[in-house]
């Protein structure tokens, strides 16, 4: 990737694994989340007051690392991500995931990974988890787009989209509906543009749910996905992801849990 920060990345296997997700772009390079802690913010701006709302961006980059469980589908995977610059390390009963800041790695194999694919899914869940402060990558474009009715309710609304330079798909849009007595994000709808360029309609919704105040910062606990139809959110696709264990890190003790182990797999990231 061309930029500095990491920007999103859609994700969509629906047809391979039977539900809709996205991914944020993947990056190999180091992300100087400092200088983006210390350039001058415009705190009236709608992305920043979503932000602020969330526990601030300095507040975010102050830490160097994320860990956290999720829990999928009875199954539980053990995430670690720098958010210095990247690098992750995944966990689960059935295969190990990581991106050394080259190559993204799997052990034994890629065959249990949604998309078949360490480099398509060592970031998946941070960059969820990690919106709105992501957002602040150089090259996204925040609109705001006043006020959007939803199933009856009403929201403040947020358009984003990338330069052309951005990642793999700068085609992609996504919405962020926000609670406009808290500005917290309650709906996140998108784009699936990675495998098809004319595909870049926002056909699927996500909801982030169940906060809870971890170090300063607040978290969504529950992440589900809805059909989303001419502005309105449908059914559920009962495919629903649960954090818990959520824990900033000021450090990284062994960040030899980065690198790619013999015998695994690895996919080079661009």
């Amino acid at each position: 990737m061309k930029a500095l920060y990491t920007s999103i990345l859609v994700l969509f296997f629906c047809f391979f694994t039977s539900c809709k997700e996205t991914k944020y772009k993947p990056s190999s390079k180091t992300v100087d989340t400092a200088a983006a802690s210390s350039a001058k913010q415009d705190s009236s701006s709608l992305l920043d007051k979503c932000i602020n709302a969330h526990g601030g961006i300095q507040k975010w980059t102050s830490f160097t690392g994320i860990s956290y469980n999720l829990e999928e589908n009875g199954k539980t995977v053990y995430q670690l991500t720098n958010i210095k610059d990247r690098r992750a390390y995944l966990k689960s009963n059935d295969y190990e995931v990581g991106f050394d800041g080259k190559v993204a790695w799997a052990k034994p194999d890629a065959s249990k990974i949604p998309g078949k694919s360490p480099a398509f899914y060592y970031n998946l869940d941070f960059y969820f988890l990690g919106v709105p402060f992501l957002l602040k990558d150089p090259g996204v474009v925040a609109t705001d787009e006043g006020t959007s009715v939803i199933n009856g309710k009403n929201y403040k609304t947020l358009k984003i989209t990338f330069g052309s330079e951005i990642g793999l798909s700068p085609e992609d849009v996504y919405y962020l509906y926000l609670n406009p007595e808290t500005f917290r994000l309650e709906i996140l709808t998108y784009s699936v543009s990675f495998f098809k360029k004319e595909n870049a309609q926002i056909n699927s919704a996500k909801t982030y749910s169940e906060y809870k105040e971890v170090q300063g910062i607040m978290m969504p606990t529950k992440l589900e996905n809805f059909e989303w139809n001419d502005g309105k959110l449908g059914k559920s696709t009962n495919h629903i992801r649960l954090f818990s264990d959520i824990q900033f890190l000021n450090e990284i003790p062994d960040k030899s849990i980065f690198e790619a182990p013999k015998g695994s797999i690895t996919e080079s990231i661009n």
